[in-house]
């Protein structure tokens, strides 16, 4: 553990500690695993059907108050035919300062204490698209970009599949509405150190896609990626 491991650790069981007194919430301290891993992370899950709101909710309301709080969304839907309602919220504590603990772990209590009125489950509108297949993917950090890659099977309006970055595959999972996509996929903090996860938004149009990447504690970014075309010259798509 690295010299600063301690108090990450105690860091995180502060807000563990503090947001499991929400009655049907549970969290659980990662330890880096790993000469390659930096930090601990924590893991915070709740049912949506119990709270009444979903971890991308949390995260939104969290980032876009003050003092602005960056979390990494766990998934999770409101109630749907064949759709997890499981959901949750996931810290990594080395972009932490010493004091932030209490300041996350009060706000994250706040939001997940107050009593959350149950939403009717929306109705999703017929796919405009299938999104099944090999999607190229290209992404604009604020600084620099990268290509990545999404093989999708899609099921009347439920997404399923994997997400390979630069470095790993990871399982993703979505929904599409319409011609509004929403695919999600993250690294399971138990293998590595720095959770990261990934939240692609947007529009399909035929076999195009484009919209906003929210990477967490990671910030923002823009995607658009492309159906693969398998036998495809090279310079085209």
């Amino acid at each position: 553990m690295t010299p600063n491991g301690k108090q990450w650790s105690s860091w995180l069981d502060h807000i563990s500690k503090r947001v499991c007194a929400v009655p049907g919430v549970t969290a659980e301290v990662h330890e880096p695993q790993g000469l390659s891993n930096r930090s601990p992370g924590l893991s915070i899950h709740w049912d949506t059907t119990k709270l009444g709101i979903t971890g991308a909710e949390v995260s939104d309301i969290l980032y876009n108050t003050e003092p602005r709080i960056a979390l990494n969304a766990g998934g999770g839907r409101r109630a749907k035919s064949s759709a997890s309602t499981q959901t949750g919220v996931s810290i990594t504590a080395y972009v932490m300062s010493p004091g932030d603990e209490k300041v996350v772990a009060d706000k994250l209590y706040a939001v997940l204490s107050q009593p959350h009125p149950p939403k009717p489950p929306e109705q999703p509108k017929p796919p405009a698209s299938d999104l099944t297949g090999k999607w190229n993917v290209h992404i604009d950090f604020v600084s620099g970009s990268a290509e990545h890659t999404l093989y999708l099977q899609q099921r009347n309006n439920e997404i399923v599949g994997s997400h390979q970055g630069d470095f790993v595959t990871r399982d993703a999972f979505g929904t599409i509405d319409g011609d509004s996509v929403k695919i999600f996929s993250s690294v399971t903090e138990s293998q590595h150190g720095d959770a990261l996860s990934y939240g692609f938004t947007g529009t399909v149009n035929g076999d195009e896609m484009s919209g906003a990447l929210d990477l967490g504690e990671y910030r923002k970014a823009k995607w658009t990626a492309r159906r693969h075309q398998y036998g495809a010259r090279p310079g085209r798509a």
